[in-house]
């Protein structure tokens, strides 16, 4: 998203959407500055216990329509 409240809003929306996958979980955003591409924000979900139950919930939101990424 190209600024904060964006991405939060996305996240709002999200989760209203997915409530069954997204219902428990925080948004977490994070400022990436990619250079000549500028800057955006990213929309991080957990707290995550595993990379395995990242993966399971992110299966979960792809069953249910959404995507994501699972990463560190």
């Amino acid at each position: 998203m190209p600024n904060e409240e964006q991405a939060r809003s996305t996240f709002a929306r999200m989760q209203s959407r997915y409530g069954s996958v997204l219902g428990g979980l925080q948004a977490d955003i994070q400022r990436a500055d990619l250079g000549a591409k500028g800057v955006f924000y990213r929309v991080r979900v957990g707290p995550m216990s595993s990379r395995e139950e990242a993966a399971r919930v992110c299966s979960q939101l792809k069953s249910a329509g959404g995507d994501c990424l699972v990463t560190r």
